[in-house]
């Protein structure tokens, strides 16, 4: 069996962005999408980067607001606000090989 040092792990391991879409219909959830964004970053800044280049692009040039939810960074309300749309970007760690991505971040 062989063992990798950290550094070679680290070598392998690389970053990608997971966007969570959620609907709410009257303050109850009817749809939620998670999308694991295809770009790949090797540094977990370089994610946080994009991340933020982001949303303030949504902010700017859409309907977008910074939400009231902790759980969520954007926010649409929809004209009658009932229906209401909401987004979450979390950064995820994968493997190189595209076989792995963490369920956690």
């Amino acid at each position: 069996m062989v063992f990798q040092d950290k550094k070679g792990y680290e070598e392998e391991r690389v970053y990608r962005i997971r966007l969570t879409v959620a609907i709410y219909r009257n303050n109850i959830l009817s749809y939620k999408n998670d999308i694991v964004v295809p770009s790949i970053y090797r540094r977990r800044n370089e994610a946080r980067s994009h991340i933020r280049k982001e949303v303030t692009d949504r902010l700017i040039h859409s309907s977008f607001f910074r939400s009231p939810r902790p759980d969520y960074d954007l926010v649409r309300y929809s004209e009658e606000a009932s229906c209401n749309t909401f987004l979450r970007y979390r950064i995820v760690s994968a493997s190189l090989s595209g076989e792995e991505i963490s369920k956690t971040a």
